[in-house]
């Protein structure tokens, strides 16, 4: 897939998100809206052959013969971890980054430029408090 049509991917992911209201269930709803998001960011990534520190093409083949590269390794921030350094390194993944955050939560997400500090700062302090 391409930004664009990943692009047009949030956005129809989007329109149904919004449409939810703030009860439990639809809190399970909107968590699997931003999941499929991510996941659609990261299969461009993984397309591009974009890696981090071995993560995730080398660390599954290690999965393979290491019981250390469980499922429990390829959790949820570590991959949160991969978007955000990806992003702060690679314009294409920042591009879609960007589009997501400000197409979900437009109150949080100023310019390109203040989003990219935001990540280069948040990956030197570690938030997910996670190795590669």
């Amino acid at each position: 897939m391409e930004i664009e049509e990943i692009k047009a991917e949030i956005l129809k992911m989007h329109i149904k998100w919004k449409s939810l209201s703030d009860s439990f269930d639809d809190d399970k709803y909107a968590e699997i809206y931003e999941s499929d998001v991510r996941s659609l960011i990261i299969s461009y990534c993984e397309s591009k052959g974009y890696e981090v520190e071995g993560y995730p093409f080398q660390k599954r083949i290690l999965a393979e013969t290491d019981q250390y590269y469980d499922e429990d390794y390829f959790c949820y921030e570590r991959e949160l971890k991969y978007l955000d350094v990806l992003a702060a390194t690679k314009e294409d993944v920042l591009e879609l980054m960007y589009f997501y955050s400000k197409t979900f939560w437009p109150d949080q997400v100023d310019s390109l430029e203040e989003y990219r500090v935001y990540l280069i700062e948040g990956n030197e302090n570690n938030p997910y408090d996670i190795e590669f």
